[in-house]
């Protein structure tokens, strides 16, 4: 009995005698990875791969240490190499397809992802990556079948939730976009919020009138990207509708520092001007976005409000004119209302 368990345990103990140096490299690697400690890694498997230069492990790891610091051609290099050797290396193509789709080089792309799927199908990554690519051209109804499959393996794969809101927001399902949002925002760690996903669903409250809701989410994402033009505008704009003035005009005074040329900005806080009743300021910006932009229909009919508001009846009605010959479909109803009789 006592020569039985002896024999046991001399077999639970592991033998290190014989573990490839570049294995034992690689092995302490993977600690610092794992706490992204990526220049104490690199050192590792750079020495790894001066012992055994085709240990596929080492070039895989280094190509996905080079993706997280966003090295794209090194990391390119490391799995382009690593395939060389071991052509099955599916993660490898998984990765090559990632890579090419963020620098905009389509057709590598989707042949790499193609030749990934090839090998494995139900990987919810590989899956997220094909529907990017479908997405940027503009295979809405193939990318959202690839999300649904992804979302099937990994339900709380946040990444594919906002990509099949922002899909949901392009063909107009606005509520659908709204829904996926708002999952993903409740699945998102604390530490790691996505602010672009507030922005997205502050987008899509606009779109359906929600507007309360829209300032809301605008809120949480301008508090942390203070300098975005079209999300100030949209905040501004979604004020307007809810007669929040003074606090639009604010919104549109910043866009205007960012830039001073955009006529969006003038018009909406000549719109703006104009509910607070300061008629002079509001046709000064409403004159100056239709100096900026000759044919802005928008603006031709705000100012037309402004105009009938301090009794130029004639002034607005000729302004609804160009509105209604720009293709503005809210100038005509006006016409009729207001512009009868006028010659």
């Amino acid at each position: 009995i006592i020569l039985f368990i002896s024999i046991n345990y001399s077999q639970e103990v592991k033998d290190t005698t014989n573990i490839p140096e570049e294995q034992k490299l690689y092995e302490k690697a993977l600690k610092y990875v794992d706490s992204l400690k990526y220049n104490e890694a690199e050192v590792l498997l750079s020495e790894a791969l001066k012992k055994n230069k085709k240990y596929v492990p080492a070039l895989m790891k280094l190509g996905y240490i080079k993706l997280q610091t966003k090295d794209m051609k090194s990391s390119e290099k490391y799995y382009k190499t690593a395939l060389k050797y071991d052509i099955s290396q599916w993660e490898a193509l998984k990765y090559l397809g990632k890579i090419y789709y963020e620098t905009k080089k389509y057709a590598e792309s989707k042949k790499m992802l193609d030749s990934a799927y090839h090998y494995e199908s139900q990987d919810a990554e590989l899956l997220y990556y094909r529907a990017q690519l479908m997405v940027a051209g503009k295979a809405y109804k193939e990318a959202l079948q690839q999300l649904n499959e992804a979302l099937d393996i990994k339900p709380n794969f946040i990444e594919a939730l906002i990509l099949r809101a922002e899909i949901s927001y392009h063909i107009k399902q606005y509520n659908e976009c709204i829904k996926n949002i708002t999952d993903a925002i409740e699945k998102m760690p604390a530490d790691k919020k996505d602010y672009n996903a507030y922005r997205l669903r502050a987008k899509a409250y606009f779109e359906i009138n929600k507007f309360k809701n829209s300032i809301s989410d605008f809120n949480v994402y301008l508090e942390a990207n203070p300098n975005d033009e079209e999300a100030l505008i949209l905040r501004a704009s979604a004020k307007i509708n809810t007669n929040e003035f003074e606090s639009a005009i604010a919104d549109l005074d910043e866009a205007i520092k960012l830039n001073p040329n955009n006529p969006v900005s003038y018009n909406y806080r000549g719109a703006a001007k104009g509910g607070l009743n300061k008629f002079k300021e509001a046709l000064q910006d409403l004159d100056y976005a239709i100096k900026l932009k000759f044919d802005y229909a928008s603006a031709y009919v705000n100012r037309a409000a402004v105009k009938y508001a301090i009794k130029d009846r004639r002034g607005a009605c000729k302004d609804l004119e160009k509105a209604d010959a720009l293709g503005d479909q809210m100038a005509y109803p006006l016409i009729q209302e207001y512009c009868k009789g006028m010659q």
